[in-house]
């Protein structure tokens, strides 16, 4: 038995979302708001990236209400052409502010073939592929990245913060196989990963992260900068999606906004996002293309397993699986989690049954 599930209870994905949304309610997010927050959250539960889920609630309630999140924004345009929009998020939740950017994108590329989003003075936008897979359901493909308010990954060949760790990721549609999608940390792990290593009390493999000495280490509560993801490549990538969120928001870049902001306003050091949608039928024929995507995944499985590997799977596949097993048999959540959840709950007059 996987020694994780002594740690963990088993939660109705359904009952998980609505006891979400109600509590995002009780603090002043409208229930349209909430509940798309909520279906966004829980999704990444289903898919198994805990780390960026509803593990996440009570930090950005706490946010709200501490006033440093703000429930109900009113997103500004501040630019707007026929591909193109730029929108300042008020500050609001990193989630409610993507899921309008995105939307935004999805219309601008309905009209012009490709659309972009781009985000000033947000908050954490919880997983990219959050974003990014909502142009699945348009035959789009969808692509989201974000910076944030600082750094924790060392850039190649440093020891010390020096970029953040950017994730990405691409949503591609497919005909009769899931979909395609990559979602990805420029670091060899995302902090919230790691966190989770911390909370199951694991250890993390050596090239995750470095202490505050600059040494590799194992223990994910000793962790004080996170390493880059294949070296060069994770670093590179990261200062890439750094410039599509920060200059061409007209805001900051990571290391700035930590070391360096000199009089830039507190929004130019909020997290700031990218996004895009690509409308296929603008450019070829959408049954063709999803066969054809069908067929390259076809193809790929058939790829011989190399020693310790039983199968070959695509980018989300794994997710995609895990989704539809866990809608029917629900989804293992730490304890701690649950438990945190349900004070929460508590305190707002929420009920939960576990």
């Amino acid at each position: 038995m996987d020694p994780r599930h002594e740690q963990e209870l088993i939660v109705n994905s359904d009952e998980l979302q609505q006891v979400c949304s109600q509590i995002y309610q009780k603090v002043g997010v409208a229930k349209s708001d909430a509940d798309a927050i909520a279906e966004m959250q829980v999704l990444m539960d289903l898919r198994g990236v805990h780390s960026h889920a509803t593990r996440s609630l009570v930090g950005y309630v706490r946010g709200i209400i501490s006033g440093s999140i703000n429930p109900a924004p009113q997103i500004e345009v501040l630019g707007d052409n026929p591909a193109s929009v730029l929108l300042d998020g008020n500050g609001g939740l990193g989630h409610l502010v993507s899921f309008h950017a995105m939307n935004m994108a999805i219309a601008k590329a309905k009209a012009a073939s490709i659309g972009v989003a781009v985000v000033r003075n947000s908050n954490h936008f919880g997983a990219a592929s959050s974003h990014s897979m909502r142009a699945l359901a348009h035959d789009m493909i969808g692509f989201a990245t974000t910076n944030g308010p600082g750094v924790n990954m060392a850039i190649f060949g440093a020891m010390s913060p020096s970029i953040g760790n950017n994730a990405f990721s691409y949503a591609i549609p497919a005909g009769e196989e899931p979909s395609i999608v990559l979602d990805m940390a420029c670091g060899a792990a995302a902090a919230g990963k790691i966190g989770t290593a911390r909370m199951y009390n694991e250890k993390i493999p050596l090239n995750w992260g470095l202490d505050e000495n600059g040494e590799e280490t194992d223990d994910p509560s000793k962790v004080a900068v996170i390493l880059p993801a294949a070296g060069t490549k994770g670093s590179a990538l990261s200062v890439v999606m750094d410039v599509l969120c920060g200059p061409l928001s007209g805001g900051l870049t990571g290391i700035i906004k930590m070391f360096d902001p000199g009089d830039a306003l507190s929004e130019d050091c909020a997290p700031a996002h990218f996004f895009l949608a690509i409308n296929i039928a603008s450019l070829t024929s959408v049954e063709n293309f999803k066969a054809t995507v069908d067929r390259q995944i076809y193809m790929t499985r058939q790829a011989k397993p190399r020693k310790g590997f039983d199968r070959i799977v695509l980018p989300g596949e794994i997710e995609w699986e895990l989704t539809q097993k866990r809608r029917m048999d629900g989804i293992p959540l730490h304890k701690s989690q649950l438990q945190t959840l349900k004070e929460l709950a508590d305190e707002f007059g929420v009920h939960v049954s576990w």
